[in-house]
């Protein structure tokens, strides 16, 4: 009787024991399984990211690549604004003491030099910053427009959209009459005896920012003229008539001005680097 007594106070103690062993396996089963739940619930609430196509992808870099360029010119910009101001307050002054006497003309045209140097700086970034953002207009057309079929009869049309809040707002026209650059004279003549002043050439050719951009831009000719603009409509006139390819920007963005011109020849092509792998041609 002791020893079976004895054997039911282990036995006790043992299942005494377990419990604990037995509640802590059950409270971590639970938790686990929770756990499980839990990370279900949180997966199943998180939106699905959509996936990005070749074009959009195409059309972010060409937007990302030309903001960094662009806000290197106009930090580049500030500078020649300031070594403008410099320059002019230097001349002010040399040219009084030149008046004066003191100085002598040497020193005068020295500094007038500097200044039209300045001037000559200022007056480059400015431009490339205007063929920064004729270049984006042209890129976003090239990374998502199909090609336009041959109607040199027909009147240009407005394309649609590339992405909403994106689209280049522009007008295509296909001609027949072939175009070079060595056509460039022929413009410009036109447009000094119309408007008295040389064609406002922004682009002429194959430029840096084209390059960054990796478009082809080697026959092609920018005009700085909006296309509303009198100049602008007289020009497209021309060029309707005589058959010439053109394209028509409004602006790079949707309801902003900036990057308005008027592209002479036929759109410019993309490279590879901008082309998306489903367009490209198979080697």
């Amino acid at each position: 009787m002791l020893r079976t007594a004895d054997a039911d106070d282990r036995a006790g103690r043992r299942q005494r024991t377990m419990r604990p062993v037995r509640l802590h396996v059950k409270l971590r089963h639970a938790v686990l399984a929770a756990a499980v739940l839990l990370v279900g619930a949180v997966a199943a609430a998180q939106p699905v990211a959509p996936v990005e196509s070749d074009t959009d992808r195409a059309v972010r870099d060409v937007i990302e690549t030309t903001r960094d360029y662009r806000q290197a010119l106009e930090r580049v910009l500030g500078f020649h604004v300031k070594d403008v101001e410099r320059a002019s307050t230097l001349v002010d002054q040399r040219r009084e003491l030149y008046a004066r006497g003191i100085a002598s003309l040497r020193e005068l045209e020295t500094v007038e030099r500097a200044l039209d140097d300045a001037r000559a700086k200022l007056a480059k970034t400015q431009q490339e910053i205007a063929q920064a953002d004729h270049a984006l207009a042209e890129a976003l057309v090239a990374a998502v427009s199909p090609p336009v079929p041959p109607s040199p009869a027909s009147p240009p049309l407005p394309e649609p959209g590339v992405a909403p809040g994106l689209a280049p707002i522009f007008v295509r026209f296909r001609g027949a009459a072939p175009w070079s650059l060595a056509d460039t004279p022929r413009i410009d003549r036109f447009f000094r005896e119309r408007f008295g002043r040389a064609l406002p050439v922004s682009a002429y050719g194959q430029t840096p920012v084209h390059d960054r951009l990796h478009l082809d831009h080697h026959q092609a000719l920018d005009v700085a003229v909006h296309p509303d603009s009198p100049e602008g409509a007289a020009l497209l006139s021309f060029l309707r008539g005589a058959g010439i390819s053109f394209i028509a920007f409004r602006g790079a963005i949707a309801g902003a001005a900036t990057g308005a011109h008027i592209h002479v020849g036929a759109p410019s092509p993309r490279t590879a680097a901008l082309t998306p792998p489903a367009a490209r041609p198979t080697p």
